[in-house]
């Protein structure tokens, strides 16, 4: 009788665990569902983001500026002397891309911290927003490989720089470049007119600083 007791006291003990993983195991195709829509999903600056998404983001950029705080932290080499601090103020950066959500995070940091950003998806919709804009930008951003109107364009970030230089703009151009390969790519993006590429998120802040201070910063 006593073992008959314990079973019993055991079943029960299992009884909220067990009705629990029914619960979930019916409702399993429910959950499947909410996570495959966008009802997971944050705003961003002007895009929307999945969180996995965004926390891919975060933890790239994250990541990046460990890497660089710890390189600054080592001492100078003897003769080195730090460049001057620019006088002007970055205040409206073009950024062109065809898909705009993979730099939300970064995007959404320039406007933190009071630059002002433009999204344009293609090499024309860009050249447009350059000579439409009311006020001149400051910079232009733009990727390499992008969809436009009669194709994918292995070489769209270049095409765009030259097209900004034979227009007589000597806005400054960065390329942002997911690939790793982004330093093989550079003497093309020199030779093209750009003033820079990357593939790392605070290097890439750290080309805009040098053009000017951000306006959260600036005194």
């Amino acid at each position: 009788m006593r073992d008959v007791t314990e079973l019993i006291r055991a079943l029960t003990g299992l009884a909220w665990p067990m009705f629990a993983a029914w619960v979930v195991w019916k409702l399993l195709p429910d959950i499947r569902d909410v996570v495959r829509n966008r009802a997971f999903s944050l705003k961003v600056g002007n895009n929307e983001l999945t969180v996995q998404q965004f926390t891919d983001q975060v933890v790239e950029t994250t990541a990046e500026l460990q890497r660089h705080i710890t390189a600054r932290a080592e001492p100078p080499p003897p003769g080195r002397e730090p460049e001057p601090q620019s006088r002007s103020v970055l205040r409206r950066i073009l950024w062109v891309d065809d898909t705009p959500a993979n730099n939300a995070y970064l995007a959404g940091q320039l406007q933190a911290m009071g630059v002002e950003v433009v999204q344009a998806r293609s090499t024309s919709e860009g050249l447009r927003a350059l000579r439409r804009a009311p006020h001149p930008f400051d910079a232009v951003i733009s990727d390499m490989g992008r969809a436009e109107a009669d194709g994918f364009d292995p070489d769209a970030g270049l095409t765009l720089i030259r097209k900004i230089r034979e227009s007589g703009d000597t806005t400054p151009v960065f390329v942002y470049y997911g690939g790793a390969n982004a330093a093989a790519r550079r003497e093309q993006v020199a030779a093209a007119g750009g003033d820079g590429i990357t593939h790392s998120p605070t290097e890439l802040f750290a080309l805009l600083g040098k053009v000017g201070r951000f306006p959260r910063a600036a005194t």
